[in-house]
């Protein structure tokens, strides 16, 4: 009797090693397999944030180079260049009616003149879906609607949270500048320029892939304005108001007593984009 209980309990330690070495191996198996999981899952997400990041560069790189392309044609009426715009994967548009333009020239006393108002447009790219945080950053420029310094550049490329997606835009931005000229009926006179590159001539484009894009310089317009100015003042001030963004710059002229004479000329470079694709 015994021996029969020796015998079943051999039985079954044999029994219990046997099913024990199958669920071990099972154990093993499914662990690999979630660790396979797991680090197929990471490099995937990996693969994808670095080829979304290399083609975030590329459309900043190609948005450059169509900046540069605009600046070569600028400010010389007939001048065109062809360029070629690269896939990367989001969506090219041209948007003439966009970005509103208001520009006003004041004493900050008595004296406030709005001398333009009108869209200037932009161009922008929709970036492919990211979960990065790219809002307001600027490639070149900086978020102030008017600058008065030769050294400043009128370009404003930036990228910034679009309906759907971060956009990459591009546009422009006025630049003052004033100088004395000498004397006109015993007042001193100053002569004011404020210039502007205007992309509201261009076409209405939207295309995905490659494509070629003409920028040309149609024309370069002059209007000019005087204001003659009873009281003495040391400096002048435009306003710009820059789809709701408002800067201000301060303008040195020359006056006396008897005030000052004020020539301002709005110079307006008007560039237009469009689509010369098939």
């Amino acid at each position: 009797m015994a021996r029969h209980k020796k015998h079943g309990l051999k039985l079954l330690v044999h029994s219990r090693r046997a099913i024990a070495l199958p669920v071990t191996f099972l154990m093993l198996f499914v662990s690999l397999i979630v660790l396979i999981t797991a680090t197929y899952y990471f490099s995937i997400t990996k693969i994808s944030a670095r080829t979304l990041a290399l083609k975030t560069a590329g459309v900043e790189q190609e948005m450059l180079s169509l900046e540069k392309t605009i600046k070569v044609v600028s400010w010389s009426p007939g001048a065109y260049e062809i360029y070629e715009f690269g896939d990367f994967g989001g969506k090219f548009r041209a948007l003439p009616t966009a970005r509103s333009l208001i520009l006003n020239i004041t004493d900050n006393t008595s004296f406030y003149d709005v001398f333009y108002d009108s869209s200037i447009g932009k161009i922008l790219y929709e970036l492919p879906p990211s979960e990065e945080a790219l809002d307001n950053v600027f490639l070149k420029g900086d978020s102030r609607a008017i600058v008065n310094q030769s050294s400043s550049t009128t370009t404003q490329l930036y990228i910034v949270q679009g309906t759907e997606y971060y956009e990459l835009t591009l546009s422009y931005r006025p630049l003052a500048s004033s100088a004395a000229t000498g004397l006109s009926g015993g007042k001193p006179t100053n002569s004011v320029r404020v210039y502007i590159v205007n992309l509201n001539a261009s076409e209405s484009i939207t295309r995905l892939g490659t494509f070629p894009l003409k920028a040309s310089c149609l024309t370069v317009t002059s209007t000019l304005r005087s204001y003659n100015l009873s009281s003495q003042l040391t400096s002048i001030s435009v306003i710009a108001d820059l789809d709701n963004v408002v800067s201000e710059v301060s303008l040195p002229v020359s006056s006396n007593g008897q005030g000052a004479i004020i020539n301002l000329e709005t110079i307006v470079c008007n560039i237009k984009i469009e689509d010369v694709g098939w």
